[in-house]
């Protein structure tokens, strides 16, 4: 039982890291550097969904996309200007990929979807 809350914790936090990232383009605008963390917002909202569901691919997914855009926001963090969201949607990304991993670990071979 424990497995599936942290799913849903997982789901829940990339659902808010969708909404969170477009909303972006409403406090700083839409320059470049702004459009394409919004945009990638919008996939997030999307795994945010497959993480509600027992498709063992969703997990996957919550693994592979938020880790790259960890590594994204990572960079930008060091190399570029960082906005107030950058550090949140850094933390948001790493917690997600830490407990998608715990999930399909936990499951071991067992597929649920």
């Amino acid at each position: 039982m424990q497995i599936l809350y942290h799913q849903k914790i997982a789901a829940g936090l990339m659902i808010l890291s969708g909404l969170t990232h477009p909303s972006q383009l409403l406090i700083y605008g839409t320059g470049p550097d702004i459009r394409g963390p919004a945009l990638f917002g919008v996939l997030y909202l999307l795994v945010g969904l497959g993480l509600l569901t027992r498709y063992r691919a969703a997990l996957w997914v919550g693994v592979v996309l938020p880790l790259l855009g960890g590594l994204g926001s990572i960079y930008r963090l060091v190399a570029l200007e960082p906005t107030a969201f950058t550090l949140f949607h850094t933390i948001i990304d790493f917690v997600v990929v830490m407990l998608c991993i715990r999930v399909l670990f936990a499951t071991g071979e067992k597929s649920n979807g």
